[in-house]
């Protein structure tokens, strides 16, 4: 390395009418004013009082440090009384004084600054990272990473918390692209750019079948946490973690999305996880969707295959919080508030309840405007007297049965008001679950409480013909977060629940004593009994006899109080 110094004499004269060289307070005002015009550092040394004309003076140095091979780096001093704040009119003098030059230092307790050479790119780099920070681009030092990137050094104001995600903002849409990352050392301030590629999901992700199964008494806190995907990584990097549903920080669930978005896939692999821990399975859905879970019938208990009618899904909901009642009566017999404080003998299994298509189940029909006694309309009254019913015991049980062993998850394509999700319901599902790729804004803000803190399917994953399929969004008690389902065939969960010998029932559909007991028909003690598990007629009442058969005007067989008011019209007649 080599350097030269030279000092530069600048002189200036000006005619200053009436100038006193002996009143301290007029030299100071006339240096003053040259200094403002001309520049700072200018001292009176003449005065000439014939022509009144006064000699200013400031002397200049600058430093200039050559490099090897021709890199030149420059230290320039600055002007005399220069401040922090003239940061940016020193850069553009000493700039525009060397074309090719970038001021990266300003150090005005020197009295000098820095200019170097610097590529196009780590000029951006630089400038960008300072916006971030709320810093000038000469608090930041910038340079080329080998392998791809930029090194640089960070102002003291660099705090994670407030910078981190302006700095990653940076890396992936400025100097780089998604998949970008920034790696800081706070204590020492430095960071790198590193260049890598987006972190995504394969095209699927085996369930984790050989995983250790935990024990509800050995690991109380493991034992409710069901596997149900893995978690979209910051970095392609690292490793996927887990992402389950923590029954017990959250018992109940909210899963949203659109048709093919991969609700069967995530609601299966949650199934298999409670039944393989030992809870007690119930399933609710519409009678046209149940052949999405016929696999699971078998393992639901008795009286927990709500599927078959509308007057079965709110009997196995009755049957539900009616147990839910009698476990709280056990709870204070005993004087405890949790389940694990009761005897050995006491206690009960969990209730694992799945309601799916929430909305077909909820929604009010339209009741015509026709005569009170039409069939028609008197159908549409029952199933809407059915659905309120329905409604008040899913609310109920989310909302009083928490701490009895009782999980709920509910299923919908759209939960608003409109579709019978109710706010009063949505606050009692502590975890909430969207699926689907794209999303609506309007899908997120209903089924998230606070979307904008859950991040968002990043484009690549989104637009990933395999990535995409069973990916989707959580916010639970701990976090949020972009997850992907694991897959398996419904065979092979089947499958595999037989081969570690869960408990099944060969009739787990509500009898018809039941449903009359829950839906406000024939009275409970009037209704048979249900028959035993071997019955054919599945735990429902024979056939009616032609004699009992009412029928319509145009010979339609009526059924339920449509056929009660038509006999009662007969019998007045």
């Amino acid at each position: 390395m080599s350097s030269t110094a030279s000092a530069h004499v600048q002189r200036t004269r000006h005619k200053v009418p009436g100038f006193d060289p002996h009143n301290d307070a007029h030299v100071a005002a006339v240096e003053k004013k040259v200094s403002d015009e001309a520049g700072t550092g200018f001292k009176v040394v003449g005065f000439d009082p014939g022509t009144q004309v006064v000699t200013f003076e400031r002397t200049r140095a600058v430093t200039e440090v050559v490099a090897e091979k021709g890199s030149t780096r420059l230290v320039a001093s600055l002007r005399t009384g220069a401040k922090p704040s003239d940061g940016d009119r020193e850069a553009a003098r000493l700039e525009n004084q060397h074309p090719g030059y970038t001021m990266t230092r300003f150090e005005p307790h020197l009295s000098n600054a820095v200019l170097e050479q610097l590529p196009e790119e780590v000029i951006r780099c630089r400038s960008a990272v300072a916006n971030a920070l709320s810093v000038k681009p000469w608090d930041v030092q910038a340079a080329r990473r080998r392998g791809g990137g930029f090194v640089l050094q960070l102002p003291r104001s660099y705090m994670p918390s407030k910078h981190d995600e302006k700095l990653t903002e940076v890396a992936e849409n400025v100097v780089g692209r998604p998949g970008w990352y920034v790696d800081a050392d706070p204590k020492a301030l430095t960071a790198q750019v590193i260049p890598a590629e987006p972190p995504t999901f394969p095209a699927a992700i085996s369930y984790p079948f050989e995983e250790t199964i935990p024990d509800r008494f050995a690991d109380p806190d493991g034992w409710a946490q069901l596997p149900l995907g893995d978690i979209l990584p910051e970095r392609a990097d690292t490793p996927r973690e887990r992402f389950t549903l923590d029954l017990e920080a959250g018992p109940h669930t909210a899963v949203n999305g659109v048709s093919g978005a991969g609700k069967t896939v995530t609601i299966n692999a949650a199934i298999y996880g409670a039944v393989t821990r030992g809870m007690q399975l119930a399933i609710v859905d519409v009678p046209a969707k149940k052949v999405d879970f016929l696999w699971a019938k078998r393992f639901c208990a008795p009286g927990f295959w709500g599927c078959d009618s509308l007057e079965a899904s709110v009997t196995t909901m009755g049957l539900i919080y009616d147990e839910g009642q009698r476990r709280a009566e056990v709870l204070e017999r005993h004087s405890v508030v949790k389940v694990s404080e009761l005897p050995p003998t006491e206690q009960f299994p969990p209730i694992f309840a799945v309601v799916d298509e929430l909305t077909g189940l909820l929604m009010p029909e339209e009741v015509p405007k026709l005569a009170k006694d039409d069939p028609i309309r008197l159908e549409a009254e029952q199933i809407n007297s059915d659905k309120a019913r329905l409604k008040r015991f899913i609310k109920k049980t989310a909302a009083e049965l928490r701490f009895v062993g009782i999980k709920l998850l509910l299923s919908t394509q759209v939960a608003s008001s409109n579709t019978g999700i109710t706010p009063d319901l949505r606050t009692n599902l502590q975890n909430k679950i969207l699926l689907g790729a794209k999303p609506t804004d309007g899908n997120r803000r209903l089924a998230l409480n606070d979307p904008t803190m859950v991040p968002r399917i990043p484009e690549n994953v989104a637009n990933d013909k395999g990535a995409r399929l069973g990916v989707g969004v959580f916010e639970t008690e701990s976090e949020p977060g972009v997850f992907k389902s694991f897959y398996a065939d419904f065979r092979e969960y089947e499958h595999r629940l037989a081969s570690l010998e869960a408990p099944t029932c060969g009739s787990p559909s509500p009898s018809q004593a039941q449903i009359a007991k829950y839906t406000g028909g024939e009275s409970f003690d009037e209704a048979p009994q249900r028959l035993p598990d071997d019955d054919p007629w599945n735990g429902r009442r024979a056939p009616k006899a032609e004699s009992d058969r009412v029928y319509s005007d145009d010979g339609t067989e009526l059924k339920g109080a449509a056929a009660a008011a038509r006999a009662a019209k007969k019998a007045g007649a």
